[in-house]
């Protein structure tokens, strides 16, 4: 029971989370009950907004980000999934890469071939202006050892986002990262999506032919 009160350390559960702990886990004996679960449950002091953010800049750092697999699909090639409960607002992972101006990443995305696809997120600093994220070369200059990061292998979807992208500066680090926080609550063994921003028109409107894009 300890280890099940240590999963739910800063906010009580409810008992249909409790239950689907319990379910996930296949505990068949000597299981405790949902009601002794609540009954003992007490909250962990809290960590600081500061240790939180040395958290996140450490998962930053070495793309170490808890909770995430990355897994065959039959019809999308690949796909991002949780291993892990996750609340909403908790930061995911990050789209990870070196930071070029837009410019640059304009360019390269008209060289990238048509049925190639295109690791490059485009936003505006806190300074409005407008940069991108280059995420087409695996491994990363900065993680050799890492056949691929979790943000560039996450698929889109307009109906159905679970991810919410954000601008995030860090006290000691200037430069600008795009980090995904869960906009609802997401269970473990779901799909993590975001909306990639493009529409049919996107593209010089070759995205007409997307089937994906309206999804």
């Amino acid at each position: 029971m300890d280890v099940i009160i240590a999963h739910y350390k800063h906010e009580k559960p409810t008992p249909s989370q409790v239950q689907s702990y319990l379910k996930r886990q296949g505990w068949l004996k000597h299981a405790p009950t949902v009601e002794d679960i609540l009954l003992y449950w007490e909250a962990s002091e809290k960590p600081k907004p500061d240790a939180i953010e040395r958290k996140i800049q450490s998962f930053v750092k070495t793309q170490q980000w808890p909770g995430l697999a990355v897994v065959d699909d039959p019809v999308k090639g690949q796909k991002v999934v949780t291993l892990q409960d996750f609340k909403k607002g908790d930061y995911i992972c990050d789209y990870h890469g070196p930071v070029i101006s837009a410019k640059e990443g304009e360019r390269l995305m008209r060289s990238v071939e048509q049925n190639e696809m295109g690791y490059l997120y485009f936003f505006l600093d806190r300074g409005n202006k407008r940069l991108c994220i280059d995420a087409q070369n695996v491994p990363c200059s900065c993680h050799s050892e890492l056949p691929t990061t979790y943000g560039r292998k996450i698929n889109h979807s307009r109906k159905r986002p679970n991810l919410k992208p954000m601008v995030k500066y860090f006290p000691d680090d200037t430069r600008p990262h795009i980090l995904f926080s869960a906009n609802k609550a997401i269970d473990a063994g779901t799909e993590l999506l975001f909306d990639y921003g493009v529409t049919r028109k996107s593209f010089s409107g070759e995205g007409a032919d997307l089937p994906w894009i309206d999804e």
